[in-house]
């Protein structure tokens, strides 16, 4: 009786799987399916074929559904446009009885940029705008390719003169084997500072300025790894040397600026990344979502055992709800743990990033997080056309978009730290409207309106998307 049960369940098992089966192909038309006969790329002169075809969903022989081509091929058109390779993309494709012809026209990007600098040493702009201090311009010269021998390889020298001197050699190469996942790249970084913060006081920065000698010198090494499995997601492996020296000056003005009241230290940096992106633009975006997360530990006991353990993640949704309307959300966190307590491994708030309103303050903080909301509606969707009184076709052609942005921060700086802040572990919030224009070459110049918590307001100038920062 149980033999001829077990015959009836496995007998009903294998009809089970053969209707599934049937039924499923039955649904799929042959109709509904193309096949991808050919990719012709047209308007790539110096960027190989290998490093395009690494950004798309789709191959050649490739067998797809109808119904998911068109988004195959608008985010294969984001991720070529991601590569900041191009300025403009466009894929077009012609069906015929066999399947489809994909033609993929590109217009890259200017490459090679030698020009002079020219640039303020504040951690933001308005900053700069606030404290008027014009001796405070840094000048030199930049060297930048930005598609090295056509396979995205990124290759940076940079001498800079004035308020800090600084020279910077930089190479990434980010596909080192033949399926294009590992990367391989280099930083090397040395800077003469004649004026450097050495402590925070009513949550700003003081300073103190040599003329005749320098304040800090800093020199850092890095050798970085990268490993790109899948279009979205990116993993990144850095460990770097860093040694500081600081003038008697400062040190005695701040005997806690590194520890144990010390004027030079060295030490090793590891330091891991994992950055999963679907957004529609790094520069600007739209839609998608992002999560990254980072883990990094300066001081490995080899030179000195002393530094920060850092965690730190970054969250961000960006959704379309009408024709017009977007909506943009991202929360920081960071987290320090056994943290050397000196001023060179301070975590702050106001630094790499900050609550907009309070672009004038910094707070000392063990952890923090911030949280920024932004409402975009589109005054000018992206608009092309042509300057021709240009004659190249890397700046003739000019894209341009323009949004009205309402926003709401909020942010928390937590300290165990006895001191005279307003910043420091207090909810913090702000809000305010502001005016976003996107053009081409990954610029975004940003106006804004903001009121804080405390009932300061103001109008602030930014460059660069209103998103966390890594």
């Amino acid at each position: 009786m149980t033999s001829l049960f077990n015959k009836i369940a496995l007998s009903i098992i294998f009809n089970f799987i053969f209707i599934m089966i049937s039924f499923s192909q039955e649904n799929v038309d042959s109709t509904d399916v193309l096949i991808i006969n050919k990719i012709e790329l047209i308007g790539n002169k110096i960027t190989k074929n290998e490093i395009i075809y690494r950004e798309l969903l789709f191959n050649v022989g490739d067998n797809v559904l109808k119904t998911e081509l068109k988004s195959l091929i608008t985010r294969s058109n984001e991720n070529l446009l991601n590569t900041a390779l191009f300025n403009f993309v466009t894929i077009k494709y012609i069906e015929d009885l066999n399947g489809i012809n994909v033609f993929i026209e590109l217009q890259e990007r200017w490459y090679i940029w030698p020009y002079p600098v020219l640039e303020h040493a504040d951690r933001n702009f308005s900053s700069f705008l606030k404290n008027e201090e014009w001796s405070r311009i840094d000048y030199g010269l930049f060297f930048l390719i930005n598609n090295f021998r056509g396979r995205k390889e990124t290759l940076i020298l940079k001498t800079i003169f004035g308020h800090n001197n600084r020279y910077n050699m930089y190479y990434y190469k980010p596909f080192i084997d033949k399926l294009q996942k590992l990367g391989f790249g280099f930083d090397i970084d040395y800077i003469q500072n004649h004026e450097i913060a050495f402590q925070i006081a009513n949550d700003e920065l003081e300073y103190v300025k040599l003329t005749r000698e320098y304040s800090r010198k800093t020199l850092k090494i890095s050798n970085f790894y990268t490993y790109r499995p899948r279009h979205n997601t990116d993993h990144l492996l850095n460990f770097k040397f860093t040694n500081v020296y600081l003038n008697d000056s400062v040190v005695a003005l701040n005997n806690n600026y590194f520890f144990d009241n010390k004027s030079e230290i060295a030490f090793f940096t590891v330091g891991y990344d994992i950055d999963y992106d679907t957004r529609d633009s790094k520069i600007y975006p739209l839609n998608g979502f992002r999560a990254y997360f980072s883990a990094l530990k300066n001081g490995l006991g080899i030179l000195s055992d002393k530094g920060n353990f850092e965690l730190r993640s970054i969250i961000e949704e960006n959704y379309q709800f009408t024709d017009k309307f977007f909506v943009s959300t991202s929360i920081l966190g960071k987290m320090n743990i056994n943290n050397s307590n000196s001023f060179y491994f301070l975590e702050s708030l106001g630094c790499d990033n900050y609550i907009r309103g309070m672009e004038y303050y910094v707070s000392k903080s063990d952890n923090h997080y911030i949280s920024k909301t932004n409402l975009k509606y589109e005054i000018i969707p992206q608009t092309n056309f042509d300057l021709k009184f240009i004659s190249s076709n890397k700046f003739s052609k000019v894209h341009y978009a323009l949004y009205i942005n309402l926003f709401f921060d909020t942010g928390y700086a937590n300290s165990n730290e006895v001191m005279n802040s307003k910043l420091t572990n207090e909810f913090l919030y702000s809000g305010g409207v502001g005016i976003d224009l996107v053009t081409y070459y990954d610029k975004v110049l940003r106006i804004e309106y903001s009121l804080n918590k405390f009932g300061e307001h103001g109008i602030f100038f930014h460059l660069g998307a209103p998103i966390i920062d890594d």
